[in-house]
Formats: C-alpha cells, sequence, structure tokens
C-alpha cells in the first residue's frame, strides 16, 4: 500500500469513526433578544451590552447557570428591524424562568456601567425576543 493511500484510508477511517455533531452538549434552549438602536450607529449600545450584560452573563456561564452567551451586531445592509441580538444559551427546557432567582443576584450585585454616559433606554430597545432549539447542525 502507497504511503498516500495508506495517509487516505487513515483519514477516511477516523472520519467515519467520529461522533456526529447535533445538538451542543449542555443546550436545551436558546433566548435570543433583539435590540434597536437608537441611532443609525449601533456601537454605543454594543458597548453598552459588553459592559452590562455580558459581564453579567459571563458570571451565570461561569455558575453553570447558562450554558454561553452570544452577542452579535446585523449586518447593516441587510434592512434588518434589529442592531443586536443576545443570544444565551440555556442547560434546560425552562430557559431563564429555571435561572430567574440565581441571576437576579447577579444582576442585583451588578453595578450599572455607562460607557458613553447613558443609561440603555437611552441607546437602544428591546424590539423582540424569540426563544428557540436547535435541531441539527453540521
Amino acid at each position: 500500500m502507497t504511503p498516500d493511500r495508506r495517509g487516505l484510508l487513515t483519514a477516511l477511517a477516523l472520519g467515519l469513526a467520529a461522533p456526529a455533531i447535533a445538538v451542543p452538549a449542555g443546550v436545551a434552549v436558546e433566548e435570543w433578544t433583539f435590540l434597536k438602536a437608537s441611532t443609525a450607529d449601533p456601537a454605543p449600545l454594543l458597548r453598552f451590552l459588553e459592559a452590562n450584560w455580558l459581564v453579567m452573563d459571563r458570571l451565570a456561564v461561569a455558575q453553570g447557570l447558562f450554558a454561553h452567551a452570544r452577542l452579535y451586531r446585523a449586518d447593516p445592509a441587510d434592512g434588518a428591524s434589529w442592531d443586536v441580538v443576545m443570544i444565551v444559551g440555556y442547560r434546560t427546557p425552562a430557559g431563564y424562568e429555571g435561572v430567574r432567582a440565581a441571576f437576579e443576584a447577579i444582576r442585583a450585585a451588578h453595578r450599572p456601567v455607562q460607557p458613553d454616559g447613558q443609561p440603555l433606554a437611552a441607546l437602544g430597545r428591546i424590539v423582540e425576543s424569540r426563544r428557540v432549539q436547535l435541531v441539527a447542525s453540521a
């Protein structure tokens, strides 16, 4: 058997032995919160969310309350009705309701930060919230 053929067969065998990718381990549901910036530039809203929501969410991830937390910005050319989406993965189908009490303790201990000197209400607003379940991935 030639070295090239041996390498190909080894790679094929390893690929067949690899488990199929499905739902990420530990994620039962995700909750997506869509926000619209008050101005054409969502950068101040993003800075606020990073300094507040993500700080608290990182603590929740570290404590095992959340599976993950992610902040995305929409492509401005897309024309979406939202500018930013915050996605939080939960370990149980109850989602936020299942961790509400523990997360409220994190929220109570958090001291709000206003990177641009403005509260969230001046920077943007929540336009939609959705709970989703991942069906499959590749």
